[in-house]
C-alpha cells in the first residue's frame, strides 16, 4: 500500500497544479491518475502506471522521491500488495535508466 506521505504529496500537488507554470514536471492529468490509483488502493495499477511513465519518478522533487521509494519497496517486496513472484519479475519491464 502506498504510504500516507505519498498520498499527501500527490494531494498537495493536485491542489496547486492550477497555479504551476506551464513547464511543470507533472500534468494535472498525471497527478489525478496517481491520486486515483492511491485512493483506490490499486498498488498494481500505480506500479504499472509508473513503469509506463518512468519520467514521473525522475528528479529530486518530493513526489519523484516518494514514487521512487514506492517502486523500490514494490520491487523488493517491502510493499506486500506488489511483491512480485519470479514469473512476474521475469516479464516486468524496468523503467529506462531507473536506479532503484
Amino acid at each position: 500500500m502506498p504510504g500516507p506521505r505519498l498520498m499527501a504529496v500527490v494531494t498537495a500537488l493536485v491542489l496547486v497544479a492550477g497555479t504551476q507554470p506551464a513547464g511543470a514536471a507533472y500534468t494535472l492529468a498525471q497527478l489525478r491518475e496517481i491520486e486515483r490509483l492511491i485512493a483506490a488502493r490499486d498498488c498494481a495499477g500505480l506500479w504499472a502506471y509508473l513503469i509506463e511513465n518512468p519520467g514521473l519518478a525522475e528528479g529530486d522533487d518530493p513526489l519523484a522521491v516518494e514514487l521512487r521509494n514506492f517502486l523500490a519497496g514494490a520491487s523488493s517486496g517491502l510493499i506486500s500488495c506488489l511483491s512480485l513472484n519470479r514469473e512476474q519479475a521475469a516479464v516486468a519491464p524496468e523503467p529506462a535508466g531507473a536506479a532503484y
